[in-house]
């Protein structure tokens, strides 16, 4: 049964597992239960529990050539090094793109002086090669092109009979459609007629996949041997943090990739990224949550407000100079991106609140910035876990917005049916995001539509509930409980961090930091002191009822992790919601 809603109004349930898994696992490897119960819930058993714990990169790699055109494309691009052809590529301007881009150039650029790359303006040219990237190239007498993050969908672009002279291969992962362009090569693991188990590949690990065959082949042509081939493994790095800020699945081949990756980083071999580091003052071993959250957002600012080539030219330059300006611009970008999106995002929650009882959202305003309608849709959706669409209308009344929807209901399809029937002049995407044009004068006939469409759901759909691992007493707080969640480590999409419900936590004080945060202090029953942080709560609904904790007892979800601002030895809890004790 789901208990009663928390203060901030979801549901909580504990994950169901089979009791006796538990105690085989626990018994079989001699481990304490409650890990054998956190990694049972993450799919890890007996057989797989070694490589989860330990993933080898040698071993665990996929083997490239089981990609279609892998072989095809790895020739293609063999030649144009041996005949000293001109290379393009045309990335896509998030942080997936820009590493994918960085790790080919740098790749090819040992082999070639004779390579360029281009990335498109999210701002007014959006998602994808276009007419002007692929004229360039023509004029730059580019005859082999890679797309690389993008391209799978773009017919009459890639392949229009103007650009017959430039051989194209596609690297990309995005879900195809069933006519694909006609290009030399679409080297892609969710291409329609693909079968293998290399699906949750980000762009920047196929093209790592491609420069895996690519050494093999030059290897074997023994045409440059009096070349250095350059390590791959040094890339890793960089595959990593494109995997990660994708959002695709930690598992299997991805955990391997992002496990060296991390360690790369924590031993800063790329100047580039460690100058974001320590740009971002992350002052202990950065995680994948930290890559993820601090990182990420930076590199992909500058497309959202200003140059979206900038993560590029980032990640490929050398010099350690324009590293150290590129670096702190997008700082400061992501720091205005940030003001621009809290700007947005409370005139936004204005209009929401009118539209409480809705069981959808859609919020519109003249001039709001185009660069961040995503960011704020999903956070408007995390809040209230209802689609919503928010829309920016320019001077003239065309508007450009961005959905973001939840599960259960598919917005990709809903974006379908009012594209065909006229009430939005474009739109695509996918099930829980998406991208709209549409008229001011159509706003009304939309919303009536969406209107109809959602009279239908059941309420209960857009109850939120949270599933968390475990209950734990605070006696349970510990090091030894700490040690065993960072061997689950890297944590993302699909090897979630360990969420626990504690109930027997009693507040002994509070404090409250940079006008934000909550810390609270309490104790176990052999009297150590813990502590407990809560981001973002100070002025919230949980954070008053924190506030008068004398008043009130609680039960919290949280994750445990280690205290890096004091003793990092001292495991502490960060909160994430909290129900009132009856």
């Amino acid at each position: 049964m789901l208990s009663n809603k928390s203060l901030f109004n979801n549901f909580w349930k504990e994950k169901f597992i089979d009791t006796n898994l538990i105690e085989k696992l626990s018994q079989k490897k001699e481990i304490p239960q409650i890990f054998s119960r956190l990694l049972i819930t993450r799919g890890i058993y007996e057989d797989n529990m070694e490589q989860f714990l330990n993933p080898n990169i040698s071993y665990d790699l996929p083997d490239p050539f089981k990609l279609k055109d892998m072989k095809k494309g790895v020739e293609r691009c063999l030649n144009a090094l041996i005949n000293n052809e001109k290379i393009g590529i045309i990335a896509d301007y998030d942080v997936d793109g820009s590493t994918s881009a960085s790790i080919l150039f740098k790749f090819l650029k040992i082999y070639t002086p004779n390579i360029t790359y281009k990335i498109p303006n999210r701002l007014s040219e959006g998602y994808g090669p276009n007419n002007r990237l692929m004229s360039e190239m023509l004029k730059e007498d580019v005859k082999l092109l890679f797309t690389l993050d993008c391209g799978t969908s773009s017919l009459n672009t890639i392949d229009h009979p103007d650009y017959k002279d430039i051989d194209v291969i596609v690297i990309d992962h995005h879900l195809s459609e069933y006519k694909l362009p006609k290009v030399n090569s679409i080297i892609n693991p969710n291409r329609f007629d693909e079968d293998n188990n290399y699906k949750d590949l980000a762009a920047v690990g196929v093209t790592f996949l491609f420069l895996m065959a690519l050494r093999k082949e030059i290897r074997e042509a023994r045409s440059f041997s009096h070349i250095d081939e350059p390590n791959l493994l040094s890339f890793l790095d960089l595959v990593a943090i494109g995997t990660i800020c994708d959002i695709v699945a930690i598992k299997n081949y991805n955990r391997s990739i992002v496990k060296k990756g991390l360690e790369l980083i924590i031993q800063r071999r790329n100047k580039s990224i460690t100058s974001i580091i320590d740009n971002s003052k992350i002052n202990s071993k950065p995680t994948s949550r930290d890559i993820g959250f601090i990182i990420g957002p930076q590199i992909n600012a500058a497309s959202r407000i200003d140059d979206s080539s900038l993560a590029s030219k980032l990640f490929i330059s050398n010099d350690v100079n324009e590293i150290d300006i590129i670096s702190k611009k997008l700082f400061l970008i992501n720091e205005k991106r940030k003001l621009i999106e809290t700007n947005v995002f409370e005139e936004a929650i204005k209009q929401v609140e009118q539209q409480k009882n809705n069981k959808f959202y859609v919020v519109y305003k003249s001039n709001w910035h185009n660069g961040v309608l995503g960011i704020v849709a999903s956070k408007i959706v995390t809040l209230y876990n209802k689609p919503t669409f928010i829309i920016s209308f320019n001077n003239n009344n065309n508007g450009v917005g961005s959905g973001r929807s939840i599960e259960n209901i598919d917005m990709g399809n809903l974006v379908l049916e009012l594209k065909n029937n006229n009430l939005i002049k474009e739109g695509g995407g996918h099930k829980m995001a998406v991208g709209i044009k549409i008229d001011l004068n159509q706003i009304d006939e939309f919303k009536k539509f969406l209107n109809n469409k959602f009279s239908s759901f059941n309420d209960i759909i857009f109850d939120k509930t949270i599933k968390y691992d475990s209950q734990l007493s605070v006696n349970q707080i510990n090091n030894e409980l700490l040690t065993m969640i960072e061997q689950m480590e890297p944590f993302g999409k699909g090897n979630e961090e360990p969420l626990f419900l504690i109930k027997d936590i009693i507040i002994e004080k509070i404090k409250v930091l940079k006008n934000k945060h909550i810390l609270i202090f309490f104790k176990n029953d052999l009297g150590n002191s813990l502590k407990g942080i809560f981001f973002n709560s100070y002025n919230t609904t949980l954070g008053d009822h924190i506030s008068k904790y004398n008043q009130y007892k609680f039960e919290f979800l949280c994750s445990i992790k280690r205290n890096n601002f004091e003793n990092n030895n001292i495991p502490q809890i960060q909160i994430i919601d909290a129900k009132l004790k009856n």
